[in-house]
């Protein structure tokens, strides 16, 4: 390009970038508490996760659109400062000139987004949100990450001591004096305000590579369909609710039912032989309850591999929820370069109650608030609401719901929609959800139906009719005098996320393995309570048969299917001396039995092959489900010792063969026969 035409296009780039900059809306906040600001003004074209700038010196992260006009945002820093009424902005990182399909030429403005550490660092360290190591958890790995850090600081300290004697004042000197640089988003904080995190005012780790906080979801056409299996080593999870390579499935059950157990055992299970990275985000434990846990993984050589994200307790709202993404960002680097990521989320009482909270104070500021952008138009204009119009139903995902619920569904999808299976064109990577739920789903149990109506039906037929709906109206009265429990979300929300993700795996309060219930599939093979059972029922996926391997894609559907067919046994029985119920009752037995394992001890694959086709085959039938996981783990044993080769087959292919088989049922006949031995010289 000539200096002349040089000399003609640089006025007018400078005039468009200064005509753009003047076009940035000065928005003002409306409400702010516990670090969440409802604003309104600020530009509507701002992605999710823009910084903000507030005119007291505080940062913040864009959150939500609730309208064109109303905005939420997290704040995160300088929240003692905000008031209400005062300015904020969306910070702009350059002008982009594009060529539009219809518009032709146009400029637009780049935002600059809220990034999150996700670099290689992370792994093995527990990490607030932004980075900085929890010096509080003291784990091996923590601690040589914040030693690291000290032996830097004070190198540098006496290499500035040093410059200072012989350069004072030089620029190597004031750059040596102000310590170990910071990169990446440490250095975005306004030093006015500061992160609001409890860190250890350490340098931030993972910094080598950032990700956005929050991120727009992944566009259908650069998806793959979701077709490998996850394997987890939870016996009840792989082999009722599979699940898949980018998938969201939920963890489901109260208070106390072993949701961080069975994700804590997922995270150990999927890295066996496979050295997966995982992703931990922990807002419901303490720091000292949460080093307790991260123990296992250690002995079990996990958390080299895992990364951790931590927020106590107590912490506000937006910090978080601000943990949430920060985990999933760390998780889609993974991805995004084409490597494998699973990422457990404990839990997401805070994704609900941020929206509870930011819904609250649209209240505070008048019904009018409350309905705005409730509803849009076919141009995607705001539609002004009044109380009779504001529950007109809106069509959402080919669903018709209420503005209300479409918003909140938007909300929480922001989060849901990162678990992705890229298309091989895009390097093939996955990141899988498994997100905790504090609550319990709907019972499924359906209102009295009139009787009256079925003519067709002896009297004998409608007594045993209304004899099962009686039992079912009973159950649902006991479920609903069950008060939502301490840090437990409403039926009517865990329902909304059931339908957002991918599945659930649903626990229930745990049981004893003395009595093996024949409706729940149990975790433990310890005398006493278990750390969480499974609810067969309601725990379902809808990936499908996709998300098993071959080998437990022969097995398990059989597995749930016997399950079911016990339950109506159960339901429709003519007394408990049916011989069908009594079949389908032990058969049922033998499998919840089958599926009780250790806390902290996941099965690889081929043991759980094994242990299905025993039980399929009928090979445990006459043991007593009690000593159903002794007879299974004997068998298991042998093969080890004598057959080693055979069980290498199973993990090598996924496959059972049926040379596998006929060693199974070789070496399970032989244990049975040493019973009958055993037995008849006791008699």
């Amino acid at each position: 390009m000539s200096i002349f035409k040089q000399r003609t296009m640089a006025p007018n780039q400078l005039a468009t970038l200064r005509e753009l900059e003047s076009k940035v809306s000065l928005g003002r906040v409306l409400w702010c508490k516990d670090s969440l600001v409802i604003m309104t003004g600020i530009n509507p074209d701002a992605p999710l996760g823009t910084k903000l700038a507030f005119v007291s010196g505080g940062s913040g992260i864009l959150l939500w659109h609730r309208s064109d006009n109303l905005a939420f945002a997290i704040v995160a820093g300088g929240a003692a400062n905000i008031q209400p009424g005062e300015g904020v902005e969306c910070k702009v990182k350059g002008i982009l000139q594009v060529l539009d399909d219809t518009k032709g030429p146009i400029t637009r403005k780049e935002y600059e987004l809220m990034q999150a550490p996700a670099g290689e660092s992370l792994y093995g360290a527990v990490v607030n949100y932004i980075g900085q190591p929890i010096a509080e958890i003291d784990t091996p790995a923590n601690r040589a990450h914040i030693a690291k850090h000290k032996s830097e600081a004070a190198a540098a300290a006496a290499l500035a001591a040093a410059d200072a004697s012989t350069s004072s004042g030089t620029a190597s000197s004031s750059a040596a004096a102000a310590g170990p640089q910071r990169g990446g988003m440490m250095t975005s904080w306004e030093e006015e305000g500061g992160p609001d995190v409890a860190g250890s005012g350490l340098s931030g780790l993972g910094l080598e590579r950032l990700k956005p906080l929050i991120k727009e979801q992944v566009a259908m056409k650069n998806r793959e369909q979701i077709t490998e299996s996850l394997f987890t080593g939870v016996k009840g999870l792989d082999t009722l609710t599979p699940l898949g390579r980018g998938a969201s499935l939920l963890v489901i059950g109260p208070s106390g039912s072993g949701k961080t157990s069975l994700a804590l055992d997922a995270i150990q299970g999927c890295q066996l032989g496979s050295g997966m990275r995982c992703v931990l985000a922990s807002t419901t434990l303490s720091a000292k309850d949460l080093e307790q846990r991260l123990k296992g993984l250690e002995a079990a050589g996990c958390l080299a591999n895992t990364a951790v994200f931590f927020a106590d307790p107590s912490a506000p709202l937006a910090t978080k929820l601000a943990t949430l993404m920060a985990a999933a960002a760390a998780g889609e680097r993974v991805r995004d370069e084409g490597g494998h990521s699973l990422v457990v989320l404990d839990d997401l009482s805070s994704l609900s109650d941020t929206w509870d909270s930011l819904v609250l104070g649209l209240a505070e500021l008048g019904q009018a608030k409350l309905r705005e952008g409730l509803i849009k138009n076919e141009a995607g204009q705001d539609v002004t609401l009044n109380p009779a119009t504001e529950q007109e139903l809106v069509d959402y995902e080919g669903m018709l719901v209420s503005g209300a619920v479409a918003q909140r569904r938007g909300f929480f999808s922001v989060l849901f929609l990162r678990a992705a299976k890229l298309h091989a064109a895009f390097g093939g990577g996955s990141m899988t959800l498994l997100p905790l739920v504090p609550g319990r789903p709907a019972s499924g149990t359906k209102a009295a139906l009139d009787m009256s109506k079925y003519t067709t039906l002896s009297e004998e037929q409608k007594e045993k009719m209304r004899q099962v709906l009686e039992k079912k109206r009973a159950a649902e009265a006991a479920l609903m005098a069950l008060s939502v429990g301490p840090g437990e979300l409403k039926t009517e929300t865990v329902e909304e996320f059931i339908s957002i993700s991918d599945g659930q795996i649903v626990l229930e309060p745990p049981m004893r393995l003395a009595n093996p219930s024949s409706s729940s599939s149990s975790s433990s093979s310890e005398a006493g309570p278990v750390a969480f059972s499974i609810n067969p029922k309601l725990s379902i996926t809808r990936i499908g048969s996709r998300a098993y391997s071959k080998a437990l894609e022969q097995l398990a559907p059989q597995i749930r299917l016997d399950l079911a067919q016990a339950e109506d046994a159960r339901k429709f029985a003519a007394n408990q001396d049916d011989p069908v119920l009594r079949r389908y009752e032990a058969r049922s037995q033998r499998i919840a039995a089958a599926l009780q394992q250790q806390p902290g001890h996941p099965v690889p694959l081929q043991d759980l092959v094994v242990t299905l086709f025993a039980i399929q085959e009928g090979l445990a039938d006459s043991v007593p489900a009690k000593d159903v996981p002794a007879f299974l783990e004997e068998g298991l044993k042998v093969l080890r010792n004598e057959q080693p080769e055979l069980l290498a087959d199973i993990a090598r292919s996924k496959q059972l063969t049926a040379k596998s088989e006929r060693g199974i049922v070789a070496v399970f006949s032989a244990l049975l026969k040493q019973r009958e031995s055993a037995s008849d010289v006791s008699a």
